[in-house]
C-alpha cells in the first residue's frame, strides 16, 4: 500500500472511532417508546415558554422540524389541516431544530401557518428524544408516555388514523389518497 493511500485509510479509521464513541456516549441518554417523554422547557415565536408537563392530560404530536428541510416542508401543509381538523383532541407541537427565530418567523409568515413553533436552539431536546433528523414525529399520551415514534414524512390521513387508534374511537371520516 502506498503511503497516500495508507493515509486516507488511518483517516477513515480514526474518523469511524469517533462516529463511534460519540455514538456510544448518547446511548441511554434519550427517552424512547414506552417511556415518560422528557419534561422539555422551549420558547415560542413569541417568547413564551413552553414544557411538556403543560400539557399533562393531553395528547400530544411533536414534529421535529427545520426550515431548510425539502421533506420538513412539503409534510407542513399535511401537518397544517391535521392541526385545524383535531386540534380540540390533541396538540401538535412543531419542533424546530437549531434554526433562529427570524428565520422560522419568515417562514409562518409567508406560509401563513397555525401552528405552535417551539425553538430547541441547541438540538438538546431533540437528542434527548433520540432524533437524528427530521421529519421525525413522535407521540406522547394523556399520562406523558411516549407512544410512537416516526421517521420521516407523514401526512393528515394517516396520523387521523393513528389518532382514532389511540384514543380508541371513531373521530371522523377520513380519506386516502
Amino acid at each position: 500500500m502506498t503511503k497516500p493511500v495508507k493515509l486516507v485509510v488511518m483517516t477513515f479509521a480514526i474518523a469511524m472511532l469517533v462516529v463511534m464513541v460519540i455514538g456510544l456516549r448518547n446511548v441511554g441518554s434519550s427517552v424512547t417508546i414506552g417511556e415518560l417523554g422528557y419534561d422539555f422547557e422551549m420558547q415560542d415565536l413569541e417568547g413564551n415558554i413552553h414544557r411538556l408537563s403543560d400539557y399533562e392530560g393531553e395528547m400530544v404530536f411533536l414534529n421535529f422540524f427545520a426550515t431548510w428541510c425539502r421533506q420538513c416542508v412539503e409534510e407542513a401543509p399535511e401537518l397544517e389541516r391535521f392541526n385545524e381538523e383535531f386540534k380540540d383532541q390533541m396538540n401538535l407541537l412543531i419542533i424546530v431544530r437549531g434554526e433562529p427565530v427570524r428565520t422560522v418567523q419568515r417562514y409562518v409568515d409567508n406560509t401563513n401557518s397555525k401552528k405552535t413553533y417551539l425553538f430547541d436552539f441547541n438540538t438538546e431536546v431533540g437528542k434527548r428524544f433520540g432524533i437524528t433528523g427530521q421529519p421525525e414525529t413522535l407521540v406522547i399520551n394523556e399520562e406523558g408516555i411516549i407512544i410512537d415514534h416516526y421517521v420521516g414524512s407523514v401526512n393528515r390521513d394517516f396520523l387521523a388514523r393513528k389518532l382514532e387508534e389511540y384514543k380508541g374511537n371513531t373521530i371522523g371520516k377520513y380519506t386516502v389518497d
